[in-house]
């Protein structure tokens, strides 16, 4: 699954907006905490954290560990919530004189049939909210 933005503003912006993971609940309707946040130094393999997201309302909290990062091109976590594993990569890249963001989700379970067990429609929908919240804070942050 995977889903994709144009962002009007400089690579090294629209990084700065999504690293700073501290600020997400600031800007990211869907994202409402964040504990154990990386910085500019912690942005690197092994490191854990977690946030949490609502999903059809209610709060739901994750834990993840970061798996690779190439500061400005792209972020991979990795986490396990109810059977499913999901790895997450974000990517910037520049195109066309604008940056492309875009937010891919492999999921996987030993135990459930992820096309029938997972709530793909809310994930795709809580994507969306997340990259047009990511657009509008780095278009109007300097």
């Amino acid at each position: 699954m995977s889903s994709s933005v144009l962002v009007d503003a400089p690579t090294k912006r629209v990084w700065r907006v999504i690293s700073d993971a501290a600020r997400w609940p600031e800007w990211a309707e869907v994202c409402t905490r964040v504990w154990d946040s990386p910085d500019e130094q912690t942005w690197k393999p092994d490191h854990k954290f977690g946030f949490m997201l609502k999903m059809a309302g209610k709060d739901v909290p994750f834990s993840v560990t970061i798996s690779r990062v190439k500061p400005e091109k792209f972020i991979d976590w990795k986490s396990t919530k109810f059977t499913v594993t999901a790895v997450r990569t974000i990517s910037v890249e520049f195109e066309n004189g604008r940056c492309k963001v875009t937010d891919s989700k492999h999921l996987s379970s030993y135990l459930l049939p992820i096309r029938l067990a997972y709530p793909r429609k809310v994930i795709h929908r809580m994507t969306e909210s997340w990259l047009s919240d990511l657009k509008q804070e780095a278009e109007l942050s300097e």
